[in-house]
């Protein structure tokens, strides 16, 4: 008899403190990890959590901003970085 233990991988959360991303804007942080998962607040969106550090300590965030996920996905292999995440008009972007 099967075990649903041992077949059943759920997804679990990244660790860290939950820092809204709004916090973090102009400050340097270092870019752990990413992952990417429908959004539950906009229906047809990815919401994608980033794990970062900040003053060594390990925090999370979540943005449904296409433009940090596309720049996730495209520099993914050079994690860890440093960044900064930028608000300029009505996107954000790290710099």
């Amino acid at each position: 008899m099967h075990r649903f233990s041992d077949f059943a991988k759920e997804e679990k959360g990244m660790e860290g403190d939950r820092v809204s991303i709004s916090e973090l804007f102009n400050q340097t942080i270092v870019v752990l990890a990413y992952r990417k998962f429908e959004s539950r607040a906009v229906k047809g969106k990815t919401c994608v959590e980033i794990q970062f550090k900040l003053d060594d300590k390990i925090g999370v965030t979540f943005t449904n901003s296409s433009v940090l996920e596309r720049q996730l996905d495209t520099f993914k292999d050079m994690m860890p970085f440093e960044a900064s995440i930028k608000k300029i008009h009505n996107y954000y972007t790290f710099t």
